[in-house]
């Protein structure tokens, strides 16, 4: 199995650039990674001029997991030249992390549930749990009461990705909730829109 990733230079000077693979996982809502043979990426080191572009091609050395989908990191990195005595200030090197799923044979398919506790008058926290076999990538994340979906009283930008059989808990600036009814918390994912239901609970 392989993929097959396009980095551009869109500076105005030439970049070198190095490219990883990293074992991905979980630990109290932690990602940790770790280097890994079972993914390999080609080249690994390489120069970009302005403008130019170079395929990254992802190879799996291993065999899919019968049941789950295995997670990994694709980590671009580049690599800064030594400063010289003109350039002042400080100078900041490109970093993308990409993630890279192997589906295993059979159906993948992420089974996200959600709870909620009110921390205090001001805060909600929301535990997510994933007891599915793939990843699940939450984003433009909005709590509301059922009964009023589209007043949005917290809100959460970026992405969460939960990994198969893992949990992350997330803090959010929110109005206090009535406690001990329906609420909805709706979210867009790569598979489309996702609704979850929860009871909001005291600490």
């Amino acid at each position: 199995m392989s993929a097959v990733v396009e980095v551009e230079n869109t500076s105005s000077g030439e970049v070198t650039v190095e490219a990883r693979t990293f074992g991905w996982a979980q630990h109290s809502g932690k990602d940790q990674l770790s280097p890994t043979r079972g993914v390999i990426v080609i080249p690994q080191v390489f120069r970009l001029k302005s403008g130019a572009k170079q395929l990254l091609r992802l190879g799996m050395l291993r065999k899919p997991d019968p049941l789950n989908e295995l997670p990994y990191r694709l980590l671009i990195e580049e690599i800064p030249p030594p400063p010289s005595a003109e350039v002042k200030g400080l100078r900041v090197a490109l970093r993308i992390s990409i993630p890279v799923f192997l589906r295993p044979p059979v159906e993948a398919k992420e089974k996200v549930h959600a709870e909620l506790r009110q921390e205090n008058n001001q805060q909600v926290r929301v535990v997510f749990s994933n007891t599915g076999n793939a990843s699940a990538a939450l984003s433009n994340l909005s709590i509301s009461a059922q009964q009023s979906p589209k007043q949005s009283v917290a809100s959460h930008s970026g992405v969460i990705y939960l990994l198969p059989g893992q949990q992350r808990e997330l803090l959010l600036q929110a109005t206090r909730l009535p406690v001990d009814q329906p609420i909805l918390i709706q979210a867009q994912s790569p598979s489309g829109p996702v609704t979850l239901h929860a009871v909001l609970g005291s600490q």
